[in-house]
C-alpha cells in the first residue's frame, strides 16, 4: 500500500477551485486573469508531484543541504563599552542616549 502523502496530485486547479480559493482568502483576482493562473498553479502542483516522487528512502533529514558548521565566537562579557565610541558617527544623541522624534502626544 502506497502512503506518500499525494493529495495534491489528483487536484486540478479548475476556474470554480481557484474562484473559491479567492472568496476564502479574501483576495480580488480580476477574471482575465483566472486562466492564467489556472495553468500557473497547476504547473506548480505537477512539479511538487515530480519532487515526491524522488527516490528518498533511507535518506536522513538535514538541516541544511550545505555540510559544514557555523564557527561561533565565545560569547564574553563587556562590561566597559565606550559609548562615546559607538556614538561618534550619529549627531542626534544627548546626554549617551539617542535622540527621535516624538511619536505618542
Amino acid at each position: 500500500m502506497d502512503t506518500t502523502d499525494s493529495h495534491h496530485l489528483g487536484k486540478i486547479m479548475d476556474k470554480n477551485t481557484i474562484k473559491k480559493l479567492t472568496y476564502l482568502s479574501k483576495l480580488s483576482i480580476p477574471e482575465s486573469d483566472i486562466d492564467e493562473l489556472s495553468k500557473n498553479l497547476d504547473n506548480i502542483l505537477k512539479l511538487i508531484g515530480e519532487i515526491d516522487a524522488a527516490p528518498t528512502d533511507g535518506m536522513l533529514p538535514m538541516a541544511h543541504p550545505l555540510d559544514f558548521t557555523q564557527p561561533l565566537r565565545d560569547d564574553v562579557c563587556q562590561k566597559n563599552i565606550n559609548r562615546d565610541a559607538n556614538q561618534h558617527d550619529s549627531s542626534k544623541t544627548k546626554d549617551g542616549y539617542y535622540t527621535v522624534p516624538k511619536i505618542l502626544d
